[in-house]
């Protein structure tokens, strides 16, 4: 095993740890890559930097000055399916690709990059094979833009590859009622704090579901916007009480935005932590 195989193994072994990537760069120095080197510290330092603080505007500037140039040619050793990587912390962390690529050739891009979150495209319906796949082991973030039949979200909530999973994505779906029932009865979810919903024909019934269950308590964040959540709903919402811990909530495009009496008793709620339509 060469210097840069131990080094890159000891990232993927630990993605969560800064140490090893700054030892990374290190070595790239040495090796004469002062660039990439440079990029990697100050993704590490953008990551502790607080967007409000006056430090970040100057290490964001910094970062598109070295990525831009450099973009192509730190992403060129990617398969041809992967689309959309995106880098953190010095590394390509998120990419986008179709679901039957991912399920059998995921391997090539996870033994490389510390791979953290994947969005999922794909219109066939193979979602129980992906639901079912060691490829998500480790995930930290998905997003679903998938075709899922009836009968198979139980197989998501209770996938033991998400037991790291944070942020969850749902963009669309056909099966509702089921896809909610799974979410709130999950027993593989744990450290989900990150729920969107999106364009999911989510109805005052299916919203009343979602927060009444405790299982919404470890959620920070829920997006629930473009959807048909009426002043039924939105009332569920202002009166949950597993909602305390939220940090932001968006209820954007949703028909409970015309009711004023709904939208006072939201805005009491969870003040400026929601975002409602015209807001």
């Amino acid at each position: 095993m060469t210097d840069a195989d131990a080094l890159l193994r000891a990232i993927l072994d630990a993605p969560e740890d800064d140490a090893p990537r700054l030892v990374y760069a290190d070595w790239l120095d040495e090796q004469g890559d002062s660039g990439r080197a440079a990029f990697i510290r100050v993704q590490v330092q953008l990551a502790r930097t607080p967007a409000d603080d006056p430090a970040y505007a100057r290490l964001a500037q910094t970062e598109r000055n070295l990525l831009d140039p450099n973009r192509k040619r730190w992403s060129e050793w990617l398969p041809k399916w992967v689309r959309a990587p995106e880098f953190r912390r010095g590394f390509i962390e998120r990419i986008q690709c179709q679901a039957k690529d991912f399920i059998a050739h995921a391997d090539e891009v996870r033994t490389k990059t510390p791979l953290q979150g994947v969005r999922i495209d794909g219109r066939q319906q193979i979602a129980v094979a992906l639901f079912r796949s060691r490829a998500l082991e480790g995930l930290r973030s998905l997003t679903l833009s998938v075709n899922v039949p009836p009968l198979t979200w139980d197989q998501l909530a209770n996938c033991h590859y998400l037991g790291k999973l944070t942020e969850l994505e749902i963009r669309s779906s056909s099966h509702t009622k089921e896809m909610v029932e799974a979410l709130v009865g999950s027993s593989s979810l744990p450290a989900l704090r990150s729920l969107r919903l999106k364009w999911c024909t989510l109805g005052d019934e299916h919203t009343a579901w979602l927060v009444k269950h405790r299982w919404a308590d470890r959620l920070r964040a829920l997006d629930l916007s473009n959807n048909h959540i009426g002043p039924e709903g939105g009332l569920a919402i202002a009166g949950s009480p597993f909602l305390e811990r939220l940090e932001s909530l968006s209820l954007y495009g949703n028909p409970l935005s015309e009711s004023a009496p709904v939208v006072e008793k939201l805005r009491a709620r969870f003040g400026a932590r929601v975002r409602l339509q015209g807001s």
